[in-house]
């Protein structure tokens, strides 16, 4: 028990402050409920001209440039956030987490009961280096950038497959391995409470 209070963060100056297992600092912004649910929806409706255009120019995810991919994403990581919020309390959303000297990561979506990680595109030709590592920070308590202090069930969820990626390819299969929760669709969420 004292340890798991030890990790609680706490409210500072505007910011959520705790030390991280590994001894790292990390903050991030507090936001009220209304502003995440404002920013969700601005994201939302940001997201529906980069869909538009990619059906108006018949082209894949991928095929999109750098800002509409970020547009597109971060209307994703907005449904998927709503979505919980019908069967959990929303405590963070895209609210990026740092540490002294830049960034340790980010909240994609947090609700009482689960780390959200929301991937628009994952493809069979993804590199299981770069993108395990990323969910160390999620995972592995003694991560320097380790930023799920409370130790909540993390839960990655996919939009689409790309280059015959699917749910049983062996990055995937490695994170399973390690308790990370998958899900493919928005009906898949209340599933898994």
């Amino acid at each position: 028990m004292d340890e798991v209070v030890e990790y609680l963060p706490k409210l500072e100056e505007g910011f959520w402050k705790v030390k991280n297992k590994a001894g790292t600092e990390l903050k991030w912004l507090y936001e009220t409920k209304e502003q995440i649910i404002k920013k969700a929806d601005d994201f939302i409706e940001k997201a529906k001209n980069a869909h538009k255009l990619m059906l108006e120019r018949g082209m894949t995810f991928s095929q999109m440039g750098t800002k509409q991919q970020n547009l597109l994403s971060s209307g994703l990581e907005a449904e998927v956030i709503k979505e919980f919020a019908k069967y959990d309390e929303i405590l963070e959303f895209s609210n990026p987490v740092l540490k002294a000297g830049g960034k340790a990561g980010e909240f994609d979506g947090l609700v009482s009961e689960y780390l959200i990680e929301v991937k628009y595109n994952v493809s069979g030709e993804t590199k299981s280096g770069k993108f395990l590592e990323q969910f160390e920070k999620y995972i592995n308590r003694n991560h320097k950038d380790y930023i799920n202090v409370e130790n909540k069930k993390v839960v990655l969820f996919i939009k689409e497959f790309s280059k015959g990626g699917n749910v049983n390819q062996s990055v995937l299969k490695q994170l399973q391995k390690k308790g990370v929760i998958i899900i493919t669709e928005l009906s898949q969420i209340k599933k898994i409470y």
